[in-house]
């Protein structure tokens, strides 16, 4: 299959056959092989057959520290002009240098998608959206009793969707159909075993172990156009009308954020039925997802752990040749100082042949007492006279950071 692969996207794209314009399936190919075909081919085609979308791919080749093309790339090729490419770098430590690619299934969910759906399924209970709600959860019955004070006290209430406040009134049919799915969603995730919280801005947080579920229903939003009043001419000059969002009684539960195993994330009114007919399904969904978070996060960290354990360990080698530079460097400073000792002693036999009457005065001492001097200095500054030992001694009390300018 890898072979072939590569073999088969190598073939020039003009010559593509109908039933090679199909996707490949399953695919399993090295890094420098992937490598390669993105340099060969635009991301746009592998993807197509490979069955993934582009940002799928791209994702891939950033996992697994693939170079792409930047924008503009088979422009410039398409004019003729040579760039060069770039070069794979190195693995890192804990990344395999295989890579599987599985495009998604029917409904765009993974075959780990449709396990772990599989699996939740037996687990949930059903989910019934009462006509009415009895004994809502707490966190519906604080949204109710919040909004009875408002219409009490006539204060204005943050309308979530439209971002500004308006005056607090009942709630509306479509708000209220909102309420008791949710409701039956709370107590629902509850009843298994999962955590229901508010964050900052009202919205809702399912979570599970150290993994959330951040999730909302909302009536979906349509744009209309507003006649616009007297005023509002004279600031839209040579407009009758101005765009403006407004809701719908079509009611939209989304997951905001991306889940593992491709599973959903969004489900709405529609020719399929209502999203009470569909709670089951966001239950079972939602619970599939949390194992695969688990799962997906616990990959995430093992190679967060092996990357500092590999960072680690070119650190100590850092350390380690710095160590090992420093300490050649002292002993380079005492072979220096050997090597003045010597060229010293040899000057002084020079210069005693060189003097004829060493009782000459020089600033009130004889020339013969000036001559011990210096030779005693040399044997002074030659570290085999004065200790040959001592000489590792100092080398191994040198540290990485006795030199500052290294």
């Amino acid at each position: 299959m890898k072979g072939s692969l590569v073999g088969e996207m190598a073939v020039n794209s003009a010559k593509r056959t109908n039933s090679e314009s199909d996707p490949v399936g399953p695919a399993s190919l090295t890094r420098q092989e992937l490598h390669a075909l993105v340099w060969a081919h635009p991301v746009s085609h592998l993807a197509e057959r490979f069955g993934i979308s582009d940002q799928g791919l791209a994702k891939i080749c950033d996992r697994f520290d693939i170079p792409r093309p930047r924008a503009g790339h088979w422009n410039k090729i398409a004019a003729g002009k040579g760039i060069a490419t770039p070069a794979l770098p190195p693995a890192r430590t804990g990344t395999d240098e295989t890579i599987t690619i599985v495009p998604p299934t029917a409904g765009g969910v993974t075959p780990v998608g449709h396990s772990a759906l599989a699996a939740a399924r037996q687990n949930a209970r059903p989910v019934h959206v009462t006509e009415r709600l009895s004994d809502p959860h707490p966190i519906i019955a604080g949204w109710l009793a919040d909004r009875k004070e408002a219409i009490a006290k006539g204060r204005s209430v943050a309308d979530i969707w439209a971002n500004r406040p308006v005056p607090a009134a009942p709630f509306t049919p479509t708000e209220r159909r909102r309420l008791r799915v949710l409701d039956a969603l709370l107590k629902a995730l509850e009843a298994a075993q999962v955590v229901v919280t508010e964050n900052g801005r009202r919205g809702l947080v399912a979570r599970c172990g150290r993994d959330e579920i951040e999730f909302q229903v909302k009536p979906k939003l349509k744009e209309v156009r507003q006649p616009l009043t007297p005023e509002e001419r004279r600031w839209y000059a040579g407009k009758e009308y101005r765009r403006e969002l407004v809701e719908t009684d079509t009611l939209v539960f989304e997951v905001k954020r991306w889940l593992p195993g491709d599973l959903p994330h969004k489900w709405q009114d529609g020719r399929k039925g209502t999203i009470e007919t569909m709670a089951g399904d966001i239950l079972v969904t939602l619970l599939a997802a949390f194992p695969l978070m688990a799962m997906a996060r616990e990959r995430a960290e093992e190679r967060e752990r092996l990357r500092q354990i590999e960072e680690r360990r070119r650190y100590e080698l850092q350390q380690q040749r710095k160590l090992e530079e420093n300490r050649f460097r002292r002993l380079l400073e005492h072979a220096g100082k050997w090597r003045e000792a010597e060229l010293a002693r040899d000057f002084l036999g020079a210069l005693r042949a060189a003097i004829p009457d060493s009782t000459s005065l020089i600033d009130g001492k004889p020339a013969g007492e000036w001559l011990e001097w210096a030779e005693a200095r040399a044997s002074l500054h030659d570290p085999l006279q004065s200790d040959p030992l001592g000489i590792f001694e100092t080398i191994a009390k040198v540290t990485n950071w006795t030199y500052r300018d290294t």
